[in-house]
């Protein structure tokens, strides 16, 4: 099999990395592979660091720029040399990557770079299935880069770069993919960004859903998350809220809501609204009427059970139109080659997170019910995707998000429901979520903290990679799990379709503004009155 010929293995080489002496005028670059001509064996090596010089350059009494000129009169060419640092990726047999060697290849092998179709196999979906691809190798632009879809859903997924670094290119192209082949996939958009997306495959369905809660699927603990409180923080609120809820549903099964709400002089609420229920049995409670309401502990309680009224008062104004009760769930509208994109924008942080926490945990539940039963009550497998993961996510934090999203890490792979984080701080996300992300797609990364946090919480990724992430390009990634046969350096493909999620131009808005109102019509009757 023919080949370019790099250079030889140099001294102290090692089973995992070899230090390849090139040949005059060859230089290695970064993230390209190589084979290694072992004992009796081939291994495939990456390119992790190169570095380069001239041997009549080498004196180290060389100070000055005027010395080398003086060189370079007498020799017009340097004799250039290069010497790479190669890390050991496997061993090839019959065009395939299996496990490392346990002896380090022989001082002076052969190494050369390696063919495409070498390449080409191992980064290929296996014979006879598809793949998610997702652009090409950043060395080799001949060479398509594909991701395995059974590992990207069962071991998750972050993405992560800053912003304007290609997160949003890198999403649409996955998730056009993952359509392509009939997927799931469920997009919480906290920014509203992705709202315009179009797909462009045959078959595939992009639908923007409004973040519609149904109040009678609520649990207790997820009412008092919306209300903003706990046991912990306002324990006389707590307790009656708990209370009332479970009256409130008890008389909801007996279709006995209404009663209760003629009574509290709220006929004109919905009477199978359970929300509407347990705020007319605090209004009741607090009239201390016989066998009305919930009985008070204490004549001081009283006050507790007003602000707990004026909470949940507060929350049916501000949010009327999400809580709208026999909504059903918006896993509802999941479906095979079907993208559903949750518009989060116009929602506060704690509704957001009760909306994503709630939806997280309805696809955990629906998908292990039908693990038991056979029932089929949503699509499986389904990826649910978190745009600005680390609002969501913070380290440490007591979240409902975060709750429902280490419940999907821990247990999602055996229930097909997989999980990706969007972000650009990884290190204002949960160590422990991010590290159960066990691929990693990783853009670029400028801040220090950052590039640590990720390399902390990452396994596969080697201490050379997190050395390139503040020189990657628009687009450029590292990527590495499971979900691809060996680490690599990628150039993530443009999505063709319409994408969202793109940082808006001033220039172009600007330009756009002035251009309409230097065609506007001038209101003279505003320019008269000014006039005077």
């Amino acid at each position: 099999m023919e080949s370019d010929h790099l250079g030889k293995v140099g001294p102290n080489s090692t089973p995992t990395r070899v230090r390849l002496i090139a040949y005059q005028g060859v230089v290695p670059s970064v993230g390209d592979y190589v084979i290694i001509e072992g004992d009796d064996e081939q291994l495939l090596g990456m390119v992790s660091d190169v570095t380069r010089g001239a041997i009549e350059f080498s004196r180290t009494d060389l100070i000055q720029a005027d010395y080398y000129d003086r060189i370079l009169e007498v020799v017009e060419k340097p004799s250039q040399w290069a010497i790479a640092e190669v890390r050991i990726l496997g061993r090839l047999e019959e065009g395939k990557l299996v496990g490392l060697s346990r002896r380090p290849p022989p001082s002076g092998a052969n190494v050369k770079r390696a063919p495409k179709d070498v390449l080409q196999g191992i980064f290929s979906p296996p014979e006879g299935r598809e793949g998610i691809r997702i652009g090409k190798l950043m060395s080799r632009g001949d060479v398509d880069v594909y991701l395995d879809p059974d590992n990207l859903i069962a071991r998750h997924l972050a993405i992560i770069a800053v912003t304007g670094g290609g997160k949003s290119n890198t999403v649409a192209v996955i998730l056009e993919e993952i359509l392509r082949m009939g997927g799931v996939a469920m997009l919480f958009d906290v920014h509203s960004e992705y709202v315009g997306m179009e797909v462009d495959c045959e078959g595939c369905e992009v639908e923007p859903v409004d973040p519609i809660l149904d109040p009678n699927k609520l649990s207790k603990d997820e009412l008092a998350s919306l209300l903003g409180i706990s046991f912990r923080s306002a324990a006389k609120m707590y307790i009656y809220l708990s209370r009332a809820y479970n009256r409130a549903k008890s008389l909801l099964m007996k279709d006995s809501l209404a009663d209760v709400l003629r009574e509290a002089d709220m006929k004109d609420y919905n009477s199978k609204d359970l929300l509407a229920g347990v705020m007319a049995l605090l209004k009741l409670t607090v009239r201390e009427e016989e066998g009305l309401g919930i009985p008070l502990d204490s004549k001081k309680d009283r006050e507790s059970v007003y602000s707990l009224i004026s909470r949940i008062d507060h929350l049916m104004s501000v949010y009327g139109k999400i809580l709208k009760p026999g909504a059903g769930d918006l896993t509802d509208h999941l479906d095979y080659g079907k993208l559903v994109i949750v518009k989060l924008g116009q929602l506060d942080l704690e509704l957001t997170d009760v909306v994503v926490g709630k939806n997280l945990i309805t696809l955990l539940n629906k998908s292990k019910v039908m693990k038991v039963t056979g029932e089929r009550l949503i699509p499986n497998p389904v990826l649910a995707v978190i745009e600005e993961a680390h609002v969501l996510l913070p380290p440490g934090g007591d979240t409902y998000t975060l709750k429902a999203a280490s419940a999907i890490a821990k247990e999602g792979r055996k229930f097909g429901v997989g999980l990706c984080l969007v972000s650009q701080r990884p290190k204002k996300l949960d160590s422990d979520v991010l590290s159960q992300m066990v691929n990693k797609i990783i853009l670029r990364i400028v801040e220090p903290d950052d590039q640590l946090y990720v390399r902390r919480a990452t396994e596969f990724l080697s201490e050379e990679l997190t050395s390139y992430l503040p020189s990657l390009n628009v687009g450029e990634a590292i990527v590495v799990g499971p979900m691809i046969r060996t680490p690599a350096l990628v150039k993530v493909r443009l999505f063709q379709g319409k994408a969202g999620g793109e940082t808006p131009s001033a220039y172009e808005a600007w330009r756009r503004g002035k251009e309409e109102k230097s065609l506007a019509k001038p209101d003279e009757d505003y320019y008269s009155s000014i006039g005077d």
